[in-house]
């Protein structure tokens, strides 16, 4: 016998802003840290490799945590999550400095966005999983 309530993440719209939001924070987690470090080191030698790897790291939990429970579309809801960033900070990019990010931004988080959901959708799935 079905049950009569579904998962949160069956819905399309509902998961992909839960990774959206899930990966920004992160990425904003990850930023305030590197940032931290930066002072105390007072060099600006690795800001753009802590950047990078700030994005990577928050695109890739946040699609793995949305593959992990909505355990199908991981490649391309992670894809989707990915552009959707980079739309988010092309905007704030527009807003604060003046100019928008390059290409390659969007092409690193799309595909730590599809890594994240695929490795997640292939993970062990969540015991409190409702169908």
């Amino acid at each position: 016998m079905r049950r009569q309530h579904k998962s949160i993440h069956s819905n399309k719209a509902f998961s992909l802003l839960s990774a959206v939001m899930l990966s920004m924070s992160v990425i904003i987690v990850c930023c305030a840290f590197f940032s931290v470090v930066t002072f105390f080191t007072e060099s600006m030698k690795f800001s753009v490799f802590f950047a990078a790897a700030s994005m990577i790291t928050g695109c890739y939990a946040g699609n793995f945590i949305c593959g992990k429970y909505r355990r199908r579309m991981g490649l391309v809801y992670g894809t989707a999550a990915g552009i959707i960033i980079y739309l988010l900070m092309s905007a704030a990019g527009m807003f604060f400095i003046g100019n928008i990010p390059d290409i390659k931004k969007l092409l690193l988080l799309a595909f730590s966005g599809a890594a994240g959901g695929v490795s997640g959708v292939n993970s062990k799935r969540p015991k409190n999983l409702m169908d």
